[in-house]
């Protein structure tokens, strides 16, 4: 069975913990604080004092206690003496019994030691104030919500993430289309000349993150995006003090696709943005190429909160650097439907006070009401997507601009070739 290590006070020999508002560790219980080169030199003093004054008897060597597929391992806790059983991806854990949290020796050791990590900034409380903020202003939360839900859990772990780099090389090819128009009599003329664009280009991005636990759902952890890497640390399994920590259970390899989506996305949408003078572009093919890549493995800071309401449980990340909250609130669909129904009236009324205005009497026809309706329609229908869509800041990340080095960004080859062209007429009728 392997021990767990926590940290000790130097003066009380309580736990202490990191607090990432003062960037220091500090005693719960007596109240003092310290650096971490003071913590690290108790810690090998400790070390010297036991050596030199050996006096226990050599024990039998005990085995981890695991599963048949080795994924359970028995820990002893520090504190207590206390059995703990947990999955073996757990590099820092709590004690069920008395509450301490301590570092699993040598969880992170190897392979699995990251390179850099992002300490906690943000405490308990700043994640509670941060969770009722998230609240405000969101129309479709079911009433008594916000003052009726429970927070059930609130967790501080530091989830695995790969940091991926890379050069990228794209070729992509778009159609664009120049369109003129002009009217005569009751004819409208339209003609369109359609260009084949050709474009490559390169540009370096940094640090794209995707997460590498299996625990851990993948549009919760982008959505928390971005992290402040002016903040990042070498390694120290001191920052570990006071919260859980995960080793990764996902491989590099095993999130390559998802960055390499998002690469591509971006890719293209910046040669795209270099076709210039065109009414309207679209992509017809695309490529793309490393021409070298860094991967890096990185400990990243996340709050979990869970609330419970009405017997339902609703499950929260917070960026514990930034702040930012990262889930999916209930929605009331009765809410949802009366403001669709309401920007529809008010988008009805205005109108037809718009079409008396301005045409009179003679203005109002079947077909001017119907489009007066469809467009009524359409803004009710986009205004409470709108408000649906801000209930959920958790979503799949399907682009990697913000960690593009635009500075890197340069075109190699372009070319615009004309096509074809294409005429057509229309008939001017009332309401067009």
């Amino acid at each position: 069975m392997s021990d767990v290590v926590n940290f000790k006070c130097p003066a009380c020999g309580a736990p202490i913990s990191y607090k990432g508002e003062s960037g220091g560790l500090a005693c719960d219980y007596c109240g003092s604080s310290f650096d971490m080169e003071q913590v690290k030199a108790a810690e090998a003093a400790e070390k010297v004092s036991a050596e030199s004054s050996d006096m226990t008897w050599t024990e039998p060597d005990q085995e981890l206690i695991t599963d048949e597929d080795g994924k359970i391992e028995g820990f002893l806790c520090p504190s207590c003496g206390a059995e703990i059983i947990a999955d073996e991806s757990l590099g820092a854990t709590e004690c069920p019994y008395c509450g301490n949290k301590a570092v699993v020796p040598h969880a992170f050791d190897g392979m699995y030691r990251p390179d850099v990590m992002i300490p906690f900034k943000l405490n308990k409380e700043r994640a509670q104030a941060a969770m009722k903020n998230f609240y405000k202003g969101k129309k479709l939360l079911p009433n008594g919500f916000a003052d009726g839900n429970r927070l059930k859990e609130i967790q501080g772990v530091y989830v695995p993430f790969w940091l991926m780099s890379c050069e990228a090389e794209g070729n992509a090819s778009f159609e664009g289309i120049k369109t003129e128009t002009r009217e005569s009599g009751k004819k409208r003329y339209i003609k369109e000349k359609h260009y084949l664009i050709h474009r490559r280009g390169k540009m370096q991005f940094n640090r794209i993150p995707a997460d590498g636990s299996k625990a851990m759902d993948d549009e919760y952890m982008d959505g928390l995006e971005p992290y402040d890497y002016s903040g990042l640390v070498q390694y120290d399994d001191a920052y570990f003090s006071g919260y859980l920590a995960n080793r990764y259970d996902v491989s590099a390899e095993e999130v390559q696709n998802r960055i390499n989506v998002r690469v591509e996305n971006s890719v293209t949408s910046e040669l795209m943005r270099t076709a210039t003078g065109y009414d309207s572009v679209n992509v017809k093919d695309s490529a793309l190429r490393y021409n070298s890549n860094k991967t890096e493995y990185a400990m990243l800071p996340v709050w979990m909160l869970t609330t419970k309401f009405q017997n339902e449980k609703y499950s929260f990340a917070m960026n514990g650097q930034t702040g930012k909250i990262s889930g999916k609130l209930p929605i009331d669909m009765g809410k949802y439907w009366k403001y669709l129904i309401l920007a529809l009236l008010i988008c009805f009324i205005v109108g037809q006070v718009l079409i008396g205005f301005f045409a009179g009497s003679d203005g109002f026809s079947m077909l001017t009401e119907l489009v007066v309706f469809a467009v009524s329609a359409f803004v009710g229908w986009a205004y409470a997507g709108s408000l649906k869509k801000a209930m959920s800041t958790a979503e799949t990340a399907t682009e990697a601009g913000k960690y593009l080095d635009t500075k890197t960004f340069k075109v190699m080859e372009r070319s615009d070739t004309f096509m074809y062209e294409k005429n057509r007429v229309e008939d001017i009728s009332d309401g067009k």
